[in-house]
């Protein structure tokens, strides 16, 4: 499978299903932890350069290794590449998608083309799986009220990004997230007390359960 940006002046990158590399690990209170869709819906809110991009790609990748299906829209092209390098070697069950003609697909991780919100609103009424699959909206606070009008009604949906510049932050204040996780405090009441934090450690909270959280280098 050949995955590449269109329009990139890069050289497609051929992947190989035998280069298999261990993806990051998350901590939750310095032990490894995985999240599951019982987890879900989760809320992850961060400022710029705090951690908490690279944690959203991280605990999706997880997922996916754990047999999540992942419909996965970001702003940038950053972080599917980030999310593709973690996955190296299961290249075979990922496809990227530019256009709504490709969306027929039964793979178990379809990544949109970055930015292309048209294309979200069209693969949410195309896919059969939808249901089926974990969204993650990254980025959030790029994306208009259509995006939110669709993905706000979702059970299985991660919303990543900076919720204070996101257009929907009244309706995401009021959104009941079985699991929250801040990098940086934000400007919206919290029904906790949110601890002082270093860089690129979280602070996740689910009700009946809290604590730092982190990514792990492999």
């Amino acid at each position: 499978m050949t995955i590449y940006d269109r329009g990139s002046p890069r050289s497609p990158r051929v992947a190989r299903d035998d280069e298999r590399y261990m993806p990051d690990k998350i901590l939750l209170n310095n032990f490894e932890h995985h999240f599951n869709e019982n987890d879900l819906p989760c809320l992850i809110s961060y400022g710029e350069k705090m951690g908490g991009s690279h944690f959203s790609v991280t605990l999706v990748a997880d997922l996916f290794l754990r047999g999540s299906k992942i419909l996965f829209l970001t702003a940038y092209p950053m972080a599917k590449d980030n999310f593709l390098e973690q996955l190296k070697g299961h290249e075979s069950k990922i496809e990227y998608i530019t256009d709504k003609s490709q969306l027929n697909t039964t793979a178990q991780a379809i990544i949109l083309e970055s930015g292309n919100e048209k294309l979200y609103l069209q693969s949410v009424k195309q896919l059969k799986d939808l249901n089926e699959r974990v969204v993650l909206i990254k980025n959030m606070e790029v994306f208009s009220g259509e995006v939110f009008n669709h993905c706000l009604g979702l059970s299985k949906v991660i919303l990543s990004g900076d919720i204070d510049k996101c257009v929907a932050k009244a309706e995401l204040s009021k959104k009941q997230f079985k699991t929250t996780i801040l990098f940086s405090k934000p400007e919206i009441k919290l029904p906790f007390d949110l601890p002082v934090l270093e860089k690129y450690t979280g602070y996740m909270w689910s009700g009946n359960r809290s604590g730092l959280v982190k990514v792990q280098k492999v």
